[in-house]
């Protein structure tokens, strides 16, 4: 009895110990004034948050500098205001050496598929009476000769002034005092988070659509684009970005029907995209996989199905895929008025 009490206490220690741990302290001058000031961090997770929280001390005047990159397991991409104090002049090494450790790849622009997302921002509206739709998204994104590529690292980007206001409303932390610099830091590996590589889903003589954990682009005659990538909150996603966002897509006509996870929920969110216009819908009505009658069936025939969830007998409906396009299509007219 006694050999399995020791047994569990080392399990349950080591599960702390993966979920919580500091650091030893950092002695140094980090702004060069001929006093010793003191570095602190720890790291702490739990299933679906987690991050790593610094906090300097000056040596000369005591004052105490904290940052904390604490965010969702769920987050592409995670925004971190700069406190104030941070922001002044004489206090810019102790920035630095807060970047170097918490955001040590940086740089000058994003790549492709954080790009859609940064302009999926700027660019969306919530739609509460339309007959198929509650959310369009409208990036603007051009085809490009450059062929894409999935971010090997994750980096980030240094946001100032007027970059920041796209992202306010779903940012809180960026309503809350000065808003001069902020850090993006953008999960560009979880791209591939459970694949080798990007998987051909759809091929015919005009388009190749490929998906990757977290999101879908196409080629086309030696052209590439991103036509849709996860974010919280633009698109919603999973509770955990291990858990694949795009589940499957059915391309039609230069139409993209896509199956987007919303696990641990049992219902999914289904977009429609227009390759070519680069709009994305998202429909009001959810989808469930394996159902008895249709098992995990998007489409059929001519028709989309999808679910209610507020039905407990999980019984399927189906609306006309052209009737949806249709739709997409006037929406995409009076984003150009």
């Amino acid at each position: 009895m006694k050999s399995y009490l020791i047994i569990f206490l080392l399990l349950v220690g080591s599960m702390y110990a993966q979920s919580h741990k500091e650091y030893p302290p950092v002695i140094e001058d980090f702004n060069k004034d001929k006093v010793l000031d003191t570095l602190y961090s720890f790291y702490e997770s739990g299933s679906t948050f987690g991050g790593t929280d610094v906090k300097i001390v000056n040596g000369k005047t005591a004052e105490v500098y904290e940052f904390s990159d604490y965010s969702c397991y769920c987050q592409m991409k995670s925004v971190y205001l700069v406190p104030s104090i941070l922001n002044k002049p004489e206090n810019q090494p102790f920035l630095s050496v807060i970047q170097k450790r918490l955001f040590p790849v940086i740089k000058k622009n994003p790549d492709p598929s954080l790009q859609w997302i940064i302009n999926g921002y700027s660019s969306n509206q919530k739609l509460s009476q339309n007959e198929y739709f509650n959310l369009i998204i409208h990036p603007k994104i051009h085809w490009s000769t450059k062929k894409i590529k999935i971010p090997e690292e994750n980096y980030s980007l240094i946001l100032e002034g007027d970059e920041l206001d796209i992202f306010q409303n779903e940012e809180d932390s960026l309503s809350l005092g000065d808003r001069g610099k902020a850090f993006l830091r953008y999960c560009g590996r979880c791209l591939l988070y459970n694949k080798p590589s990007p998987e051909l889903v759809a091929n015919t003589d005009t388009y190749k659509v490929y998906k990757t954990s977290h999101g879908i682009f196409v080629e086309k005659e030696g052209l590439q684009k991103w036509v849709l990538v996860n974010d919280i909150g633009l698109t919603g996603s999973p509770e955990k970005l291990r858990w694949d966002s795009i589940i499957q897509v059915v391309l039609i006509d230069r139409y993209l029907i896509v199956q987007f996870s919303g696990a641990p929920d049992v219902f999914d969110n289904i977009f429609v995209t227009n390759i070519e216009t680069g709009v994305v819908g998202r429909l009001k009505h959810v989808f469930r996989r394996n159902v008895k009658d249709y098992g995990s069936e998007l489409v059929r025939g001519d028709m989309i199905r999808y679910n209610d969830e507020n039905d407990e007998e999980e019984a399927s409906f189906f609306v006309k895929y052209e009737d949806v396009f249709n739709e997409l299509e006037n929406l995409s007219k009076a984003l150009k008025n």
